[in-house]
């Protein structure tokens, strides 16, 4: 059992890793704002920023090839919890400093940095170490072995297109009428 979700879980981390990497190189646009977002966040020069972002989708698209390939997956596996947790750290200092900028994790208009993005990585972080930790993945089963991999493609899709909106939505409903007025 063990088996089928390490490969699950390789399945939504490399997903999530090649989404992240095809969606900021889709277009000079898309680039070019996550580099903007990358200046920001660290407080660069562009043309630093322009290097360190290249340095990030380099690393998202090895990740994810690493991951693809049996014989790597343990490096891909590494290389996606070390991005993970520079995220994170990106992410909790622009929440400490007060630092406004939308994340364009994956290319295009994303959410703006804050707790829910931090949680969501640590999501992340547990996933690829339950990976890391697992068995070697199950041979003989093929049936069971291409529905483990479905299902952490499937969850890979939760995490890139549904987690901003469903916390959003979550945030709405616990904001009550009175902490709205109270905020304004």
């Amino acid at each position: 059992m063990t088996g089928y979700l390490t490969l699950a879980a390789r399945a939504l981390i490399a997903t999530v890793f090649a989404a992240a990497f095809l969606g900021k190189v889709r277009g000079a646009s898309r680039f070019g704002r996550f580099t903007e977002t990358i200046g920001r966040l660290a407080i660069l020069p562009e043309r630093a920023a322009r290097g360190a972002a290249l340095a990030i989708v380099a690393a998202e698209g090895t990740a994810a090839v690493l991951l693809v390939v049996p014989a790597t997956v343990r490096g891909g596996f590494v290389l996606a919890i070390a991005l993970l947790v520079v995220f994170v750290a990106v992410a909790v200092r622009a929440v400490r400093g007060g630092i406004f900028a939308e994340c364009r994790c994956f290319g295009s208009k994303g959410a703006v940095m804050g707790h829910a993005m931090i949680a969501r990585n640590l999501l992340l972080i547990s996933i690829a170490a339950l990976g890391l930790a697992g068995a070697a993945v199950p041979t003989g089963h093929l049936p069971a072995a291409a529905a483990a991999t479905l299902a952490g493609a499937a969850g890979a899709l939760v995490f890139v297109r549904g987690y901003d909106r469903a916390v959003a939505a979550l945030m709405k409903r616990l904001v009550t009428p009175a902490d709205a007025e109270a905020h304004q």
